[in-house]
């Protein structure tokens, strides 16, 4: 027992606490520690602070007219730790532009949990886009808070150059206004008017005010505006209308017909001025490209054709007043004529016998007594009609002015005897329908007078032909035929299918009177033609003789 305890070093039990130190994160307490006889616990609590936030971190006011402020907007500031936050004060990055904030009184402490309200507003400086980011300064552990506010700063349009407060118009004289604007952001502008007089018109994409009338003296207050879509401005002004001088009347008479080549006299001495003593000027547009002056000014026209015929009337008023008028010319190359029949008288001419064929003339831009009855001819538009392209009347005495068929208008009674007639229209077959034309020229100044009539041909047929035997065998046939007039002759036979079989004369110069010429039977190749129908078909001057023939064996 003794040596053990002298070899043995003594121990004395006991129990040792030991106690660490712990470093933690700013914000947070320290760790309290609890000792029991079973062992050592350590329970520990996190500490936050004051933390800060908002309901949202921006806000676009959107854009907003310079002059007027936005509706208030209202940000909710909120303590989310647990202990108190002291907010100092608020800052502005862009304090000019004109962003409001207000939290209330500061400096101003919010307990955990407790809320206040940032009030936001925008009346905005300047133009076009803005930011502001507006800080919340406080002793939060999370550090300041920033919230951004947008806004677009809009200008009203300004008028440039501003408008005048009255103007003056003279009544009848055309009177416009273009209003002008600038706008600072260059948005679209649009136009409106209010006071509008009757009779004018305001375009509202230009903002041009048009009357091209005022009609009668007196003031009229107008006010236009201009509008960018968002923000407008508007001016107001008078309009002074003064009436001392009323506007001419012009009066070009007409319409006109005339002859080219020929002075045509317009006349224009009807236009008149309601401003007694006034002297009026006349400015003539012939419609040709040439012009005239002065009341009652001659033209002649190169051409025929229709022509506007304008007349200017200027008075010496104050100011000056003018008026315009159009009119019409239709110029020709001879005067028309209307060519007429006697009641109840057939549309055709006669080219037999001795007698005699009557028309009328009618002229409407002439008298009939100008006309020189030695010029009358008569010719026609059919194409190589006859031996002669125009004849003369007949008439041995200065022809009737009558009225022969019965309308009511003057004619001058010419005639033509069938016989001088027969040589014009010799190569027209009977029943043709012809257009005549008479002509003549007046006395003195000899201008053509022109007009034309339709009519049928009649006459004694100019070749008649036959053929005997008729049908015939192998011993052919004669074909007898009779010209009224000598020239040339013309016999063909045709199958009743139209095909040529054989010519027996071809334009041959035959004498007037009875001649007669065979058909043996054969075709133009020499061989003899088949039983059957066959046409015989005799022209002089024209003419046609169409006969049948039969063919047997």
């Amino acid at each position: 027992m003794d040596a053990m305890s002298r070899g043995m070093p003594r121990v004395v039990p006991f129990s040792i606490v030991a106690l660490a130190l712990v470093a933690f994160p700013s914000g947070f307490a320290m760790a309290s520690a609890e000792v029991t006889s079973s062992g050592l616990a350590v329970r520990a609590t996190a500490v936050s602070g004051p933390v800060i936030s908002a309901s949202q971190s921006s806000h676009d006011f959107g854009r907003v007219n310079v002059g007027s402020s936005s509706e208030a907007f209202d940000f909710t500031i909120t303590n989310t730790g647990d202990a108190d936050l002291h907010i100092s004060d608020l800052t502005h990055s862009n304090a000019g532009v004109g962003f409001g904030a207000d939290a209330g009184a500061l400096p101003a402490t919010l307990a955990p949990g407790d809320t206040r309200t940032l009030s936001t507003s925008y009346m905005p400086v300047g133009s076009g886009a803005k930011t502001d980011n507006v800080t919340i300064v406080s002793d939060a552990s999370n550090g300041n808070f920033t919230i951004l506010l947008i806004g677009f700063a809009n200008n009203a349009p300004v008028f440039d150059p501003a408008l005048a407060s009255n103007y003056d118009a003279a009544a009848f004289v055309p009177f416009t206004l273009t209003a002008t604007a600038v706008d600072s952001e260059e948005d679209p502008l649009s136009w409106s008017i209010t006071g509008l007089p009757i009779g004018a018109t305001f375009d509202t994409s230009t903002g041009t005010l048009d009357w091209p009338n005022p009609d009668s003296a007196g003031s009229h207050p107008i006010s236009i505006s201009v509008s960018d879509g968002s923000a407008s401005s508007s001016a107001s002004f008078t309009l002074m209308v003064t009436a001392d001088n009323r506007p001419p009347t012009a009066n070009p008479d007409g319409p006109y017909s005339g002859l080219t080549g020929i002075p045509l006299q317009m006349d224009g001495s009807a236009s008149s001025d309601p401003d007694g003593g006034q002297t009026l000027t006349f400015d003539w547009n012939f419609g040709d490209g040439a012009s005239g002056s002065g009341p009652t000014p001659s033209h002649a026209y190169a051409s025929p054709g229709g022509y506007v015929v304008s007349l200017t009337v200027t008075d010496n008023g104050s100011p000056p007043l003018s008026r315009t008028a159009t009119t019409g010319a239709t110029i020709v190359n001879f005067i028309r004529a209307d060519i007429v029949r006697a009641t109840g008288a057939t549309d055709t001419i006669s080219t037999s016998g001795k007698g005699q064929n009557l028309f009328g003339i009618e002229t409407f831009d002439r008298p009939l007594t100008d006309i020189d009855v030695a010029t009358i001819r008569m010719g026609t538009t059919y194409p190589n009609a006859g031996t002669v392209s125009e004849i003369a009347n007949s008439d041995r005495k200065t022809p009737k002015i009558e009225d022969i068929n019965g309308n009511a208008f003057a004619d001058l009674d010419v005639h033509f005897r069938s016989s001088s007639i027969k040589p014009l229209l010799s190569h027209v077959p009977n029943g043709a329908s012809v257009t005549l034309v008479i002509k003549a020229l007046t006395r003195g100044d000899h201008v053509p007078v022109r007009g034309t009539i339709d009519v049928v041909k009649i006459g004694s047929s100019q070749v008649i032909s036959a053929a005997a035997p008729n049908p015939f065998q192998r011993d052919g046939t004669a074909i007898s035929f009779r010209v009224g007039d000598s020239g040339p002759v013309s016999i063909r036979i045709f199958s009743v299918g139209g095909r040529l079989v054989r010519t027996l004369k071809e334009g041959e110069y035959t004498v007037a009177g009875a001649h007669e010429v065979r058909w043996d039977g054969l075709d133009d190749r020499g061989e003899r033609v088949v039983s059957g129908v066959y046409f015989v078909k005799t022209i002089a001057l024209d003419e046609t003789s169409v006969s049948k023939l039969v063919v047997m064996k």
